[in-house]
């Protein structure tokens, strides 16, 4: 067999050139459902939303450990050669790569060094729609429910049994308008938005801190107001994601952000929002993946916490414990410079091989 290392090239490649945006994962799940028959492993779909489906293969009816990734990548207007996989300085580049490709291609080489797996009380599934609503893991449970489970994203490897939570909010604040030669005679809607966001900074759960996740924060993602011609801007549209950490409460955050909107002139509406978690550093499934990491790479893991929401979030508000885990750096991901580490690869794909076997153990 050839090196790990070099099918963990050929694998994630593949993987990349194969487009599976949101709402497009067909491609994928097809190839994915084809490499899993070549490993002995019969896959079934689970309808999910229309014509799209996640791909579950269960070696057990109760599985003791599920290993799940998500098919789909972001959503964006792409240039052709992000779809083309490029190798450089021992890192593939391209979309998906990082989120979460890198951690499909880790779970297959896993499975492909433990042909014993079809015997074990393991599950494998692949799931549609988590860049957009996360509607392919709240179905899962009702076809896999495992004791526990791994989710695949990138964690550098870090093992994060603690999950940041998020609400997402759009405001609307309103101006005076006034001719832009006399700006002192209107009130200008972006600069109150600006202030509403040095404003947002002083709130309590943004200054807070977690041992694992850090500070709280948010994230500005849009903003619009203005048009080109001389003119006091009288509408500003801000859409921002705030971070909720780990025992905060989320109606406090909420009432807290309406409150300050509301002290700056504004409207807000909440768009979304998802719950923190954070699993014991004890729990079980913790403590069998620091054991795989550290029989299959010779040291200590690391523990820390994805500070995005993942698949996790939806397998833990139904009681099943899940850790994230996986190759690749989040903070690349979604860009136009996604790539990541062969090694972290490999070296993923040998924890999870460890894990298999441990968890088959009598």
């Amino acid at each position: 067999m050839e090196p790990l290392l070099e099918r963990a090239r050929r694998e994630l490649c593949r993987l990349v050139s194969i487009p599976s945006p949101t709402g497009r994962e067909q491609a994928l799940l097809v190839y994915l459902e084809a490499r899993l028959e070549s490993l002995g492993l019969r896959p079934f779909r689970q309808p999910v939303v229309e014509d799209r489906a996640n791909l579950i293969w269960k070696g057990a009816e109760r599985p003791k450990l599920l290993l799940t990734a998500h098919a789909d990548t972001v959503s964006l207007e792409d240039p052709p050669e992000l779809s083309r996989p490029r190798v450089e300085a021992g890192c593939v580049w391209g979309r998906g790569s990082a989120d979460v490709k890198a951690g499909i291609a880790a779970i297959l080489l896993a499975l492909e060094e433990t042909p014993e797996v079809r015997e074990l009380p393991v599950a494998v599934a692949f799931t549609v729609d988590e860049e957009r609503e996360g509607l392919g893991s709240k179905v899962l449970p009702e076809a896999v429910r495992p004791e526990a489970a791994v989710v695949l994203e990138p964690t550098e490897l870090r093992i994060c049994p603690v999950e940041a939570g998020s609400l997402e909010v759009r405001i609307e604040l309103a101006g005076v308008p006034a001719h832009g030669g006399e700006f002192e005679a209107g009130q200008n809607a972006i600069l109150r938005a600006a202030q509403l966001l040095a404003a947002f900074q002083t709130m309590a759960f943004v200054r807070a801190e977690h041992p694992l996740v850090g500070r709280g924060g948010f994230n500005v993602m849009e903003i619009r107001g203005g048009r080109p011609a001389l003119l006091v801007p009288d509408r500003c549209t801000l859409h921002v994601d705030f971070r909720v950490l780990p025992g905060q409460d989320m109606e406090a955050v909420k009432q807290e952000v309406l409150r300050v909107v509301e002290a700056h002139g504004g409207a807000a509406e909440i768009l979304d929002e998802s719950q923190p978690f954070a699993l014991p550093e004890d729990a079980p499934v913790v403590t069998l993946l620091r054991e795989a990491y550290g029989q299959a790479l010779g040291q200590p893991a690391r523990l820390g916490a994805i500070r995005s929401w993942t698949d996790a979030e939806n397998l833990v508000s139904v009681g099943i414990p899940a850790v994230v885990f996986g190759p690749g750096r989040l903070a690349v991901a979604h860009t136009a410079f996604e790539h990541v580490a062969l090694q972290q690869v490999a070296d993923a794909a040998r924890v999870l091989k460890s894990l298999i076997r441990i968890v088959g153990r009598p």
